[in-house]
């Protein structure tokens, strides 16, 4: 994948089992790990195998991955 830079916008999508579980716009993030933390924030109930779908509107790049969500713990 490619960089990710501050200025960068950034479009992140998660679904499961083709419907869209969260769809973000973000920016002034620099690595998947700030990507993922945020994703985490939003989608709270749903764990599990889920796509990551990201596109950098700036630099014109895709990148789509499937990862698995944890649980939270209460």
């Amino acid at each position: 994948m490619a960089t990710i830079n501050p200025s960068d916008i950034i479009y992140a999508t998660v679904v499961r089992h083709g419907a869209t579980l969260l769809s973000l716009r973000l920016s002034g993030l620099t690595s998947i790990s700030q990507i993922l933390v945020r994703i985490r924030n939003h989608v709270t109930e749903a764990a599990g195998l889920v796509t990551l779908k990201l596109r950098n509107g700036s630099q014109g790049w895709m990148y789509q991955q499937p990862i698995i969500l944890p649980g939270i713990s209460r």
